[in-house]
């Protein structure tokens, strides 16, 4: 991981941060493509761990600078391909982004039907992740199916949403499949794992915020003093270090055990939904303690705060999670 950490160092993370942020002018988005590559080659060429302790520890630190890209999504079509004996269709400095909602509620557990004619794709998906700078698609439904992106028949529609990023409406009209990677079942397993991975982003999300509020608070005076050391808000900050601690153990604990091949669908769901709520903290934590700067466009603080709303929804609400962890929990209490 010191290799990451070098490359996202404190020179970079300032421009990775603003890659979470939409730009306002036609030339801005020319200039934030061009960072978006290099961020990147820069990743994929250190290479991507295969242990889940070691890419939960990378996706904490993505979270932490509020990477957008496609790296997680990748790393998990890599997964599905891999579990159906199928891993070098992608290649290593190709990317892939998961088209996994039928419509913008949906579960990601749920699988809507994927209609398919010889060979060919018909499906629409929502809130497709960069879908605009990859090289493959991996369609969710009843069968999984991998599909180029640049096909005449893939039409994109980019969404105007609360988190600037890039979201994408995918539609496939007789798209040619490149291969049909499984089933549901193997969605739901690669599902688990990226889920582990996104609480650990939603853990640096939440740590960076943090740390954004502490540097604000030490700096900011009020009455002859900063304003950290009033004891309310000293307090309001420890007790949201607690809860970031408390929240990469249970998602660490949680990576362990898919190394060691443990089911960890209930260990996932709840992570996640720990760690959701978490970031959704935090980040309001961070907006309010930057008062009214905390809302310009020039502070750090909105771009946390903005992409926790859309990245503690990314892969199952709480609410979700919870449904989804409730069987499970009375399954293990019942043995």
């Amino acid at each position: 991981m010191n290799a990451f950490a070098e490359f996202l160092d404190a020179q970079l993370a300032p421009l990775v941060r603003r890659m979470a942020d939409r730009p306002r002018r036609p030339d801005e988005d020319a200039e934030l493509r061009d960072v978006r590559a290099v961020v990147w080659q820069g990743l994929v060429g250190i290479g991507l761990p295969a242990a889940q302790t070691d890419l939960v520890a990378l996706a904490e630190l993505l979270g932490s600078v509020v990477y957008q890209g496609p790296l997680l999504d990748t790393v998990t079509a890599g997964e599905l391909l891999a579990h159906a004996g199928l891993p070098g269709l992608i290649g290593r400095h190709d990317a892939a982004a998961l088209a996994i909602r039928a419509h913008g509620t949906a579960d990601p557990a749920d699988l809507a039907p994927v209609a398919e004619a010889d060979g060919r794709l018909t499906a629409r998906r929502c809130f497709v992740g960069f879908a605009g700078e990859v090289e493959h698609l991996v369609v969710i439904g009843d069968r999984l199916a991998l599909v180029p992106r640049e096909h005449p028949t893939v039409t994109l529609r980019r969404y105007e949403e609360t988190g600037r990023g890039e979201l994408f409406d995918v539609r496939f009209a007789g798209t040619p499949v490149t291969a049909w990677i499984g089933g549901g079942e193997h969605w739901r397993a690669a599902l688990a794992t990226a889920r582990i991975r996104q609480a650990a982003y939603l853990v640096g999300l939440g740590q960076g915020a943090l740390d954004l509020a502490v540097a604000y608070a030490t700096e900011r005076r009020q009455f002859g003093q900063p304003i950290g050391r009033f004891q309310a808000l000293a307090f309001r900050l420890a007790e949201l270090r607690i809860r970031i601690d408390a929240a990469r153990l249970l998602t660490r604990a949680a990576a362990r055990d898919a190394d060691r091949g443990h089911d960890v669908r209930l260990a996932a769901a709840q992570s996640l939904a720990t760690a959701a709520e978490l970031a959704r903290a935090v980040t309001t934590a961070a907006m309010q303690i930057h008062g009214a700067a905390g809302m310009t466009s020039d502070s750090d603080a909105q771009l946390f705060y903005r992409r926790a709303a859309i990245e503690s929804l990314w892969l199952g609400s709480p609410t979700q999670l919870r449904a989804a962890a409730a069987p499970l929990l009375a399954a293990r209490i019942a043995t």
